[in-house]
């Protein structure tokens, strides 16, 4: 563990770290959810969310590399997660590809939770685990917006940086 992190495997060449506080943000998250969907549908979800943000960020990291770009790690932490890029885009339109691939990856997820939701019965259903996954497609929407507000450091804030770099 170096500066409170676990590190939890390489995929994809990447390496993966978590930061303590994701626990303390799951259980806060985890105990919201256990007094609505209850205690294995709870936790499914937490699991299920930080993933997504993995997803998110390995979006980042192999577009990157798609541009030349290494990732050294990604790292969860309380607000999210970090993909560490080895060095500065090579291009406007690296940079741009690069911070909008999280976002687009947020939205992927999103649309595939929906979707299954809505297969599964939606709200019919009843099932605690269907709810799961509108709950999860619905946060990962409202992730994939706050993303692209313009503002720095989120992904927006990098894509109008790319648009200035290209003009």
């Amino acid at each position: 563990m170096k500066s409170g992190s676990l590190h939890l495997g390489r995929v994809s060449g990447i390496s993966v770290k978590v930061h303590w506080s994701v626990a303390l943000i799951s259980m806060l998250l985890g105990v919201s959810l256990v007094q609505q969907i209850g205690v294995p549908a709870a936790a499914i979800a937490v699991v299920a969310f930080m993933a997504s943000i993995l997803v998110h960020e390995f979006a980042h990291a192999l577009t990157a590399r798609r541009f030349g770009v290494g990732t050294e790690s990604i790292q969860l932490w309380a607000l999210g997660g970090v993909a560490r890029l080895d060095r500065p885009s090579p291009s406007a339109k690296a940079e741009g590809w690069i911070a909008a691939a999280g976002p687009i990856g947020s939205i992927a997820v999103a649309l595939v939770s929906l979707g299954s939701w809505a297969l599964l019965g939606a709200t019919d259903s009843g099932s605690s685990y269907v709810a799961v996954l509108g709950w999860l497609g619905i946060i990962n929407a409202l992730l994939a917006v706050f993303n692209l507000l313009p503002g720095s450091p989120l992904d927006g804030g990098r894509i109008v940086k790319a648009v200035r770099w290209a003009i």
